[in-house]
């Protein structure tokens, strides 16, 4: 392209052209990202490739496409995920319906503003698709050169599209074959690309045409876009259909979703510039009709999700991968619009919001105030308590979180916990207030694969967590309400299968669980609606297991041991990750949540309703819509004078950001002057802190004290960021890690099954607490799985010997590096490392081995050569860290990669004048980054189980060659240099001792500059 005027941006016309290609080239940037998500989706969603392109072609479930213009997989977030493979989902319904109609008649897609996508190779790969068919792929020139060149370079794909015309490549037509096509067409250019369309001869009445725009005219100027739309509604002699798919704003721009998206969009200087005026299904549908267009059927993509894609469809789905972000993914679909608009057929159909069943009733008027800065916590939990309002856990801004906090209108209060037993981090999680002073919180979930049992109770005047009776079975999103001072009653959730009672009652006095019988079996659902009203309760909503919101309501007793159902005639109270409590004697308030049909607004956000007369009374609230929360994951208290406070909550916004709320309150009110804040917990000092008889806080020697400090905590998500850690060459402690479904999953029962009981392992025999490699003061000892998992887990406090397994390769253990997933097959698929760090390491890792081990039985003190991680998955171990730089401090002998000293853990032994220690207790889900040459040793709590991670992050002429089957053989240069020194040791033989020590103390002094 010829360089264009160089001119002021604001004032001339060069400036403007400049302004324009700087537009094109960020929109065109936006399908970068677009393609490396669809390539996850296409290599997680659908089956492993089997396309070879032979003579046969093969069906677009086994066609992997993206592949060819994504350099490198990166594995997406499963919201991600979700919300692409819905995307693709779409619009190749609309494709596949196209082209099964009709079949003796030549079908003609063309995509606009195709980008990188292989729509048509998904479908010319078919052996179903008719070959006289044609697929135009049409973007800016330079994009498509690009496309074009891919196609030309691949023999694959080549195959894919057939001979190509060279010939008849001009112009806008940079590639061409019987079946395939690439334009470069700038869409604002409609006479370009109608010309190139006409030279094809494919506007004729012997011809139906299949226009395509997924998420590329609302980059488009509004006029412009129209005019794209207007021109493929009279451009073909023949049947002709569009189908559109793109971002909408069913609630308007102050949406916190909408808010998000359009920033996030603005941002990349790619605005949406269409969404301002055709901002839901019902205004594109108008559009279309308005631009010649006869019959148009819109409807936002949860309508897709819910009518339109098949229930063996969402099985499959569900099993890709753990998946929770319900809500997310809904107001996700609920911003993007599917609409397919014909060219025969008068007739509009868009989504329509259906009424409750109930009597609307004369709104109240409420004032939104915010008290408070935003309050970065979702899925957490809150509990009523005389100094005010306790949270716990949920999730924050980078990981789940095991910190509470007290929410208070006092200027002075403090908020001191006695950490010394505290509940593991979790989200998802139910807590109600028992007695006078006791909170009982049950269940939650770290990942979604890892559901909780665990229940505890907090004391709310001694600040102190308590561990009580667990509920039977795991299970988070379920509703917990309290009855009475001493009984909590459960409902619904998420269940494991080690529970099959959907109701369940807990009695403080007795510390027990009884599961309550129940003659209607409502099946699971996910974040219902409970409450008790005095007398009765009112159960409500909920999501089943593909995220469809029941409609139904009951009213609910217990007598005994059953709880009696008598269903409500309505279906007002039809929310899911909602709220409801008790309003007054006859009335319930409900506020946030999801619907089944579309987007609360601010004023239908919170209702109340008459249980009597199932009216429902909304709340006008008198505020400034931008500043309004998002109502998902949040939690909520009623005062007596009927305020409303909410605490915490939000949502991510798909790939567009994150939005948190601000602590606020809703009051009907007129003056309105309790202020509220949010005070984090402090850890209770304590003096000495023990533990196992060891201090964690200092080490004495010779008078001076070494702080042992602990190690810094991160929350990385993508590969950047654990590249970010590994740069700084300093240990990184990971919390809360999702691992997948071994944290739950891992029992010795299980174990056993999976692995083999039968199976012979070696195991490490020990009978001290400290294993030291350098004194071999422990055995090898062969013996069978099942023996030695029932010694490590049986536990004994007396035991006189402690067992310890580190896995070897199954295949050759004295020549190859143990590999966890194919070592232990049965179990490999329960254990992943966190996306970001999985491609991270990618193709680098040298092994995983798996550890078991017995509860206090030491690991010794030693360095590895690689990189790695230390992943916990079940029981706590302690690990201490020493930097490189302390190695002359910690009796390491020569040529030894461990070190001599029996316990570094000991009080005494371990106290080592002007060493660096720094030291953490870690969890099941936490992960440590140990770099190379970090001296480091273990000491398990309790019976314990962890993988590594090794890696060899330098270059691979740097190692020493042969064999290496544990990734601790020094570096080469170590081991040539060591023998060197023996040379020089023997080249200086037969020198004076007093000329040997001048000469050997100068070369010492060489060596270190």
């Amino acid at each position: 392209m010829a360089a264009q005027k160089k001119t002021n941006l604001k004032t001339g016309k060069g400036g403007k052209i400049h302004a324009r290609l700087n537009s094109d080239k960020a929109i065109q940037e936006t399908n970068g990202s677009s393609i490396v998500s669809k390539r996850s989706v296409e290599r997680l969603y659908y089956p492993p490739p089997a396309h070879s392109c032979t003579a046969t072609a093969h069906p677009f479930e086994t066609a992997h496409f993206f592949q060819y213009f994504v350099k490198k997989f990166q594995r997406r977030a499963p919201l991600i995920n979700r919300g692409y493979w819905i995307r693709m989902e779409a619009v190749h319904s609309v494709v596949k319906l196209f082209l099964n109609e009709n079949i003796q008649r030549k079908k003609i897609v063309i995509n606009l503003g195709c980008g990188y996508d292989p729509l048509p190779f998904q479908y010319l790969a078919k052996s179903t698709t008719n070959q006289k068919n044609m697929f135009i792929d049409v973007d800016y020139p330079d994009l498509m050169k690009i496309k074009a060149s891919i196609i030309r370079e691949s023999n694959n794909l080549q195959q894919v599209v057939g001979t190509l015309n060279e010939g008849t490549t001009s112009g806008s037509i940079l590639l061409a074959s019987q079946t395939y096509v690439a334009l470069g067409c700038d869409l604002s250019q409609l006479s370009s690309l109608e010309s190139a369309l006409r030279e094809l001869n494919v506007l004729g009445e012997d011809c139906d045409l299949l226009f395509v725009a997924e998420v590329s005219l609302t980059y488009m100027g509004t006029e412009a876009a129209d005019r794209v739309i207007e021109w493929a509604s009279t451009i073909c002699q023949g049947h002709s259909r569009f189908a559109l798919l793109e971002q909408i704003i069913p609630q308007g721009e102050t949406h916190p979703f909408a808010r998000t998206m359009i920033s996030h969009f603005n941002r990349l200087a790619t605005p949406l510039k269409s969404i301002s005026t055709y901002q839901t299904a019902q205004a594109q549908a108008e559009r279309f009709s308005n631009k010649g267009w006869k019959s148009v059927h819109s409807r936002d993509l949860y309508e897709f999700w819910r009518n339109e894609v098949p229930t063996q469809e969402k099985i499959k789905v569900e099993s890709v991968e753990p998946f929770d972000e319900w809500e997310e993914f809904f107001l996700f679909c609920q911003h993007y619009v599917l609409l397919v608009a014909d060219s025969e057929n008068l007739e509009v159909s868009s989504h329509v919001v259906k009424s409750p069943e109930s009597q609307l009733s004369t709104a109240n008027s409420a004032r939104y105030i915010t008290v408070g800065a935003p309050f970065k916590r979702r899925w957490a939990t809150l509990g009523s308590t005389d100094d005010g309002l306790v949270y716990y856990g949920g999730l924050g801004a980078s990981t789940r979180l095991s910190t509470s906090g007290l929410i208070t209108s006092s200027l002075d209060a403090q908020f001191i916990v006695d950490d010394s037993s505290r509940p593991l981090p979790r989200m998802c999680h139910s807590m109600v207030k028992l007695g006078d002073s006791m909170l009982l919180m049950t269940g939650g979930r770290n990942s979604p694969g890892s559901p909780l049992s665990d229940s505890w109770l907090f004391d709310s005047k001694q600040h102190k967590w308590t561990k009580v009776e667990s509920i039977p079975g795991s299970r988070y999103r379920h509703a917990m309400v309290s009855i009475g001072l001493s009984h909590a009653l459960i409902f619904g959730g998420y269940r494991d299968q080690s529970c099959n009672s959907e109701w369940l009652m807990y009695d403080i006095r007795s510390d027990n669980w009884i599961k309550l019988d129940c003659d209607t079996q409502l099946g699971q659902r996910l974040s219902p609606n409970l409450c008790w009203m005095g007398e009765y309760g009112i159960l409500s909503g909920g999501f089943d297991r593909f995220g469809a919101i029941y409609e139904d309501a009951y009213k609910w007793t217990i007598a005994g041991n059953r709880v009696l159902l008598e269903a409500l005639p309505t279906n007002c109270l039809a929310r899911a990750g909602s709220i409801l409590t008790k309003w007054d004697a006859n009335s319930v308030l409900l506020a946030g949540g999801m619907t089944q049909d579309g987007l609360l607004t601010m004023d239908s956000s919170f209702q109340v309703i008459d249980l009597r007369t199932m009216s429902i009374t909304n709340f006008t609230i008198e505020a400034n819509k931008e500043e309004f929360p998002m109502l998902v994951g949040f939690n909520m208290e009623v005062t007596p004078e009927k305020d409303i406070l909410i605490v915490g909550g939000g949502a991510v916004c798909f790939s567009f950001g994150a939005c948190w709320n601000k602590l606020v309150m809703i009051s009907p009110r007129e003056e309105y002057g309790m202020a509220w804040r949010a005070i984090e917990e402090t850890p209770l000092p304590q003096d000495n802190m023990n533990l196992n008889g060891v201090s964690r806080d200092i080490t004495e020697c010779d008078g001076q004290i070494n702080e042992v400090k602990p190690i810094s905590v991160k929350a990385p998500v993508t590969a950047g960021d654990w590249q970010a850690i590994y740069a700084e060459r300093l240990p990184a402690l990971v919390k809360n890690a999702d691992i997948g479904s071994c944290i739950s999953l891992w029992t010795p029962k299980y174990l056993k099954t999976k692995i083999g009981a039968d199976r012979e392992i070696t195991a490490h025999v020990s009978q001290t607490i400290f294993m030291n490699f350098q004194e071999k003061n422990f055995r090898y000892e062969n013996m069978s799985f099942a023996k030695f998992v029932d010694h490590v887990f049986a536990n004994e406090k007396d035991a006189k010997e402690l067992y310890y397994l580190r896995s070897l390769s199954v295949a050759k253990p004295t020549a190859k590096p143990a590999i966890f997933s194919t070592d232990f097959p049965g179990i490999a698929a329960d254990f992943r490392l966190p996306i970001g760090l999985s491609e991270f390491i990618n193709d680098k890792l040298f092994s995983s081995p798996f550890r078991i081990s017995s509860a206090g039985v030491g690991m010794w003190l030693h360095y590895d050569v690689t990189a790695n991680v230390l992943v916990q998955v079940k029981g706590t171990k302690r690990i201490r860290l020493y930097p490189p730089s302390d190695v002359s401090r910690l009796s390491f002998p020569a040529g030894a990669s461990s070190s001599a000293i029996q316990n570094i853990f000991d009080e005494k032994e371990g106290a080592i004048s002007g060493t660096h220690p720094i030291e953490t207790v870690m969890e099941p889900g936490d992960i440590i980054f140990i770099p190379p040459m970090w001296i480091h040793a273990t000491f398990p709590l309790e019976p314990s189980i962890s993988i590594n991670a090794f890696w060899k992050d330098l270059d691979s002429k740097l190692y020493s060659t042969g064999r290496d089957v544990y990734g601790n053989r020094d570096l080469k240069a170590y081991e040539d240099g060591r023998a060197l020194i023996n040379k020089i040791k023997q080249s200086f033989k037969e020198i004076p001792q007093d000329v040997r020590d001048f000469y050997i103390m100068r070369l010492v002094d060489e060596l270190s500059k």
